[in-house]
């Protein structure tokens, strides 16, 4: 049995997810047996993970949204760029450009972590991923924050124009679960159910929800 495959059937099974569990790793070579060739946004290749589940080597070569190689470290973006693209015509989240620049300046910024990020479902994955992504509505959201929560958390943040691979950035820098609610932008051209929202978090996050699972009121222990 692969390594993960039985974390990713617990939180399945227990959840009563749609989706199988996604992972992400940061690495300097790509994975043997991932797919390097096919050009995709990161939204994209969460969608084409969970259709098809199959590993991926995104790099700054096939991915082709700036934001993406942006939050996932592989090719930075100036402030006053990421700013402007969130005011125009079609995206516009922010009132100015220095409105954009105030608020993404507050917000965790990337950092270089590999070559490569590698996303597939965790069931596939041999190496320790760095972060693990659940496709899930809002209950589930609801349970998986609970069970992480069991023994002690701290509030959550909701950054605006949150971008589904803002998330990596996010978790990557505080080390903590994050909620996206998937911005409106994306759910227009990514077929988003309308209640679909992405838990990120570490992978210490998804071992400690399954650990709580039979003790806490969100996993199978009996409330009454």
């Amino acid at each position: 049995m692969p390594r993960f495959e039985a974390e990713a059937r617990k939180m399945v099974e227990v959840l009563g997810l749609r989706w199988a569990p996604i992972a992400g790793r940061f690495s300097a070579i790509a994975e043997e047996n991932g797919d390097s060739v096919r050009k995709l946004s990161i939204c994209e290749a969460f969608g084409v993970v969970k259709r098809e589940s199959v590993v991926l080597n995104l790099s700054k070569e096939n991915c082709t949204c700036p934001g993406g190689r942006h939050f996932t470290g592989l090719e930075f973006l100036p402030v006053e760029t990421s700013a402007s693209s969130v005011t125009k015509k079609g995206h516009r989240v922010y009132e100015s450009v220095d409105t954009a620049v105030a608020s993404i300046i507050r917000q965790p910024q990337p950092v270089n972590r590999g070559d490569f990020f590698i996303l597939g479902p965790l069931e596939k994955f041999e190496k320790e991923p760095d972060l693990v992504f659940l496709l899930v509505n809002p209950a589930q959201a609801e349970r998986i924050l609970g069970l992480i929560s069991f023994r002690g958390a701290e509030p959550f943040t909701y950054y605006p124009a949150s971008s589904i691979c803002s998330t990596i950035t996010n978790v990557m820098a505080k080390g903590k679960p994050e909620i996206n609610l998937i911005s409106a932008f994306e759910r227009r051209g990514g077929g988003w159910a309308p209640d679909e929202l992405v838990v990120g978090m570490p992978l210490k996050n998804l071992e400690a929800a399954i650990e709580n699972i039979p003790e806490s009121g969100y996993g199978t222990a009996e409330t009454s």
